[in-house]
């Protein structure tokens, strides 16, 4: 039996009611982003590690970081790990959000919404915006079992916040990456009750893929071929700004790009909507750059691990050093190029 997915009215109405409580409270007139505390779903055991934004008079919303890799992920903005002017700011978020928006900023969904729940909003950042970040894909709309857990995280970031008022000793932990984190037990009438918890963070389990040439022929051909210690090349993976839809929810396709590291010239990109399944295309690409200039790279420089373990393997089969740096220029110039264009 197929599990209902689309949040009835009575989910939305609990939904609104809690996002109308808090924005009233105004709780980011005292909590920073930085003021981070949990909230455990009562029906999947997930944390959703919550940040509170508007201190600044800008952008006013509540942010659910997912597990620990949504956590990972907010903590790398917070801690300047990534820039906040980062394009990637944009790409690694995995949380549920909800903003206050201008009119203008909503769909026709949301508008039909608040229209059969009967309810009116006026003025700038008073429109209540509900949505899922994932990496990789275009922020959606969302489903029955988010749209409880969003309620959730209202109701009790409003609870958490209130507290904070007068001082925050209660978000305060010794022991690194423990935060306070609402979580709830069933009470005697199936109501839940909701209780402090301290709780250590797992730290997210990173998987890369990496690619090698089946090929062993084409393997002894390329190697064949004698470095030049002239010939650096620079290689990235990223994703767009511009999302792709093919049916159902859009997706930001992700980039390969190989350039040339002495003077910055593109050598060749690629674009593919999965890493995982489709990363040989940038194996491919090195092998038919090496093949068709007849020029093997001594070096290839990367500066993300996604990167670095794609091209692990085939580095390792073609003698080519590989290197992680701290930045590529050449490459960021490029690839913010592609950005303006798109």
């Amino acid at each position: 039996m197929s599990i209902r997915q689309t949040p009835n009215t009575d989910e939305w109405k609990k939904l609104y009611e809690a996002a109308i409580n808090f924005k009233k409270a105004k709780c980011w007139e005292w909590m920073y982003d930085n003021d981070i505390f949990g909230v455990k779903d009562p029906e999947s055991g997930e944390i959703g590690y919550c940040c509170i934004m508007g201190n600044a008079g800008e952008h006013f919303a509540i942010a659910a970081y997912l597990g620990s890799e949504g956590l990972d992920g907010i903590l790398s903005i917070l801690s300047g790990a990534i820039d906040l002017e980062d394009p990637d700011n944009m790409f690694i978020q995995k949380c549920l959000m909800c903003s206050f928006e201008d009119r203008a900023a909503l769909k026709p969904e949301d508008l039909r919404i608040i229209k059969e729940l009967g309810l009116k909003f006026r003025g700038r950042n008073e429109w209540p915006v509900f949505r899922h970040y994932e990496p990789g894909l275009f922020p959606w709309f969302l489903n029955a079992p988010q749209c409880r857990f969003l309620t959730h995280v209202l109701n009790e970031a409003l609870n958490v916040s209130l507290r904070c008022k007068n001082g925050k000793a209660i978000l305060d932990h010794k022991t690194p990456l423990t935060f306070l984190v609402r979580t709830a037990t069933p009470g005697k009438n199936g109501e839940l009750i909701w209780e402090d918890q301290y709780l250590t963070a797992e730290p997210p389990k990173k998987e890369f893929v990496s690619f090698h040439i089946n090929d062993e022929m084409r393997v002894k051909r390329l190697r064949s071929i004698k470095p030049q210690k002239k010939t650096i090349l620079e290689a990235d993976t990223f994703f767009t700004p511009s999302p792709v839809k093919e049916g159902g929810r859009p997706y930001y396709p992700k980039v390969c790009m190989l350039l040339d590291h002495s003077s910055g010239m593109i050598i060749s990109f690629e674009m593919f909507k999965n890493i995982n399944n489709e990363g040989y295309k940038c194996i491919e690409m090195l092998a038919n750059y090496i093949e068709h200039s007849g020029r093997m790279p001594s070096k290839l420089l990367v500066s993300r691990e996604e990167t670095y373990y794609l091209f692990t393997d085939v580095c390792r089969q073609l003698g080519i050093k590989l290197e992680m740096v701290d930045r590529l220029d050449f490459m960021e110039e490029a690839r913010y190029g592609m950005f303006r264009f798109f």
